[in-house]
């Protein structure tokens, strides 16, 4: 076995410059100690068979270090692509018919409206967010390995940092005051207790400025070595890492180059701490609370649908009953898939569990964080808009039959807020 000694003088701060092909005559049984962390990928890419994990460092390196690409295959690549086209223009279609029809209906549509129109502009910004990321991957290409430090510290990825926290908490924020507010319509419809277009307005001022300081204040008081972004190529730091809480200096079996005595000495972690507390409050924390308060209302919501549908046996009541629980699993499931495995890796990951890999990582990033960005449009506006114009054509048949009774009440009651004002 040959051992590869790449180490300068600790004046020598400029990284090394390895040429493609610099050391494709070696081994791949070769073991090598560098300075530099980033020569680590040239060996692996020019040497076939090589182990990264033969591969030591005298200077700690970030958990997340990536060897190639920024998008490490083809097929993150096209998700990163579809998803994030997919979010921006579809939200961007739900904003401009929003306004078009901003002032259309009774007020508890107009506030509806006004909701799902913040909700789209949120999940617009996480499109815009991936495409950046996209964008830097195609940039940089297969030398994204030497420049990783250089594309973390830079201000385009700051602003894609900032732009993914303040997407994702705002439209967790929004997806939870639109599933209050159908709660307080259709389970408490007598209720004093609703939201106006005053206080509507107020609110969603209220979670836009609270999801903008998230975002811009951790930028603000960082330095280039912090782990906001210095541990994640995507620019987003979600609690899925966690970073040395010490390091330490352990003699190798390589004599030291420099002429002092004894051998040349690599660095080894002493111990695992929280990457970011920041991320851990906001994604295990925040999402976790309101993940669940989406869950408890639409459970609430089917409840009283199901109690009132008891008392009105008719076989269109049970269609929309069924037509009603399939949207509401679609809203939780999306809801579920993307908030959980955050949720539940973060956890595991955070007490030492398990670890993820950049690769695991990016995956997340990539098919996770925008299922709801992507799909909300659809599930908000589209999906709903359909529903209402077959609600709003019944056939001769049905109507001349429907009779009006004493009780009326449940299911027409709940059905048209369902329909009219209060699209799911």
């Amino acid at each position: 076995m040959k051992t590869l000694v790449l180490v300068r003088d600790a004046a020598e701060n400029d990284p090394l410059d390895a040429k493609y092909g610099a050391f494709s005559s070696l081994p791949a049984s070769t073991k090598a100690v560098v300075d530099d962390y980033r020569l680590c990928c040239n060996l692996l890419r020019d040497i076939p068979g090589f182990k990264i994990s033969n591969c030591h460092t005298t200077q700690s390196q970030p958990p997340l270090n990536l060897c190639g690409s920024l998008m490490q295959n083809y097929g993150l690549r096209v998700c990163m692509w579809v998803l994030g086209i997919s979010a921006l223009f579809g939200n961007f279609g739900v904003i401009v018919w929003r306004l078009r029809h901003r002032g259309e209906g009774n007020p508890g549509k107009k506030i509806h409206s006004f909701l799902v129109l913040n909700l789209s502009v949120s999940d617009f910004i996480m499109g815009a967010y991936m495409l950046m990321i996209a964008a830097a991957d195609i940039h940089y290409g297969e030398r994204y390995s030497s420049e990783a430090a250089h594309w973390r510290s830079s201000a385009p990825c700051k602003v894609a940092g900032v732009l993914s926290v303040l997407s994702s908490e705002a439209s967790v924020f929004f997806v939870t005051l639109i599933s209050l507010d159908c709660l307080l319509c259709i389970v408490f419809p007598f209720s004093r207790l609703r939201l106006r277009e005053t206080s509507a307005h107020v609110v969603v001022i209220g979670g836009w400025f609270v999801a903008l300081c998230f975002s811009i204040v951790p930028t603000l008081v960082v330095d280039s070595n912090s782990d906001v972004y210095g541990l994640s190529d995507v620019c987003i730091g979600l609690p899925l890492t966690t970073k040395a809480a010490g390091v330490q200096l352990e003699p190798s079996d390589v004599d030291n180059p420099f002429g002092d005595a004894g051998a040349l000495q690599i660095v080894s972690s002493t111990g695992q701490k929280p990457a970011w507390i920041l991320s851990i409050v906001l994604f295990l924390g925040v999402n976790l609370c309101c993940f669940l308060v989406v869950l408890v209302c639409y459970i609430a919501i089917f409840v009283k649908v199901k109690r009132s549908a008891r008392k009105v046996k008719k076989n269109s009541h049970r269609d929309r009953d069924i037509k009603m629980a399939v949207k509401m699993a679609l809203i939780v499931g999306t809801d579920f898939a993307c908030w959980m495995p955050v949720i539940i890796l973060g956890i595991l990951s955070q007490t030492g569990a398990v670890q993820v890999g950049a690769e695991v990582y990016s995956w997340i990033v990539v098919l996770v964080l925008p299922i709801n960005s992507s799909l909300n449009p659809y599930l908000y506006t589209i999906y709903s808009s359909a529903m209402a114009k077959r609600s709003a054509q019944p056939s001769i048949e049905k109507s001349s039959n429907k009779v009006l009774k004493p009780k009326t009440g449940s299911i027409e009651t709940v059905n048209s807020s369902l329909s009219d004002s209060k699209p799911i």
